[in-house]
């Protein structure tokens, strides 16, 4: 395989380059474009040096493939090393150059096209964007091993992750133990932290003003832009009609977490990367589904089973509901039941 870049890519098919690749050839040109600069071999290098779009192509190759370092080597025909160096260089690249330009939060007008398209399929308003957290595999450190084992008994790190309707992820939060709770993992996020930042253009509904929302699961705190479903036994007809539509809007996150580990096969199986560098890594991929996703791009042919993600129970961030969420999911509820 020692030509396996430098002939036998070249003759790939567009379905090929994809099966190896997870993207178009044309994608994968625009990415090398874009972090070249950042990636290329320094001049002084005293041998022949990995191009460009080598470093890149490799690196890509292993969280598409999840192929161990010793087989990305032989498949490029170099050394383990130089594979750990150009996935870490090209991983740090894409972070550095695109993190800002390919996942961030909608502003006020692209949160409320959303929202229209939300309420138009499920009749809930100002629905924006669907939260919450998947786990990804890694091989978890001896020190603090018991902080990395996850409810269903393996080790991870948590991805939290905010989505759209079309499968964008919009704002990640990466790197919390296994261990960690939904609730807590959200306490200690930005998106928690800084709510400021999010879109602000609240409607009148129901005689309440309802600002753009976020919809989670049970794990969540219930916020005045946190939305979640009724629990408890005796629901009525119309908390059980909510939860349903609320749920349809918030499965959008779960078909998101399917795509991403689906393309990039690094985060849905244990791999030989380092847990300190893992964070990186998950960004990274979260960026190159965004780019994919934008563009439309198939998946690869063949699905990927990954671990389901562990059921967790309702969060406990706060000892008593927040009056006004509780206003407004009852003015969502109204509206919900009213003719249309």
């Amino acid at each position: 395989m020692r030509f396996f870049w430098e002939v036998v890519v070249r003759d790939f098919t567009e379905d090929l380059w994809i099966q190896n690749f997870r993207m178009k050839r044309s994608t994968f040109l625009e990415l090398c474009n874009a972090i070249g600069p950042l990636v290329s071999p320094a001049a002084s290098c005293p041998r022949e040096p990995v191009s460009t779009n080598k470093r890149i192509a490799i690196a890509v190759y292993k969280l598409a493939t999840c192929a161990e370092y010793r087989v990305v080597a032989e498949t490029f025909g170099i050394s383990k090393t130089t594979v750990h160096r150009c996935v870490y260089g090209v991983c740090q690249a894409i972070c550095t150059k695109l993190m800002k330009q390919y996942i961030a939060l909608p502003n006020v007008q692209e949160a409320q096209q959303i929202a229209q398209r939300n309420y138009e399929a499920q009749r809930i308003p100002q629905v924006y964007g669907a939260i919450d957290g998947t786990h990804i595999p890694i091989r978890a450190p001896s020190d603090g091993y018991r902080d990395y084992v996850n409810r269903k008994g393996w080790t991870s790190i948590v991805l939290q992750a905010v989505v759209d309707d079309q499968l964008m992820i919009r704002d990640i939060c990466v790197g919390s133990p296994g261990s960690a709770h939904d609730a807590a993992v959200f306490a200690t996020s930005n998106l928690f932290r800084y709510p400021a930042k999010h879109p602000q253009e609240s409607l009148e509904i129901e005689g309440v003003q309802v600002p753009l929302l976020l919809a989670g699961d049970p794990a969540y705190p219930l916020l005045p832009w946190v939305m979640k479903g009724f629990s408890g036994p005796n629901l009525t007809e119309a908390q059980t009609l909510f939860n349903e539509q609320l749920s349809t809007i918030r499965v959008k996150v779960e078909h998101t977490f399917g795509h991403l580990k689906t393309r990039w096969r690094v985060l849905a199986k244990m791999c030989d990367i380092d847990h300190d560098f893992m964070p990186t890594v998950v960004a990274t991929c979260c960026i190159l589904h965004n780019i994919c996703e934008g563009d439309k791009q198939q998946l690869p042919p063949a699905a990927l089973q990954v671990h389901p993600a562990p059921q967790q129970p309702q969060g406990h961030t706060r000892d008593e509901p927040d009056a006004p969420a509780l206003e407004i999911r009852q003015a969502l509820v109204n509206h919900l039941l009213r003719p249309h």
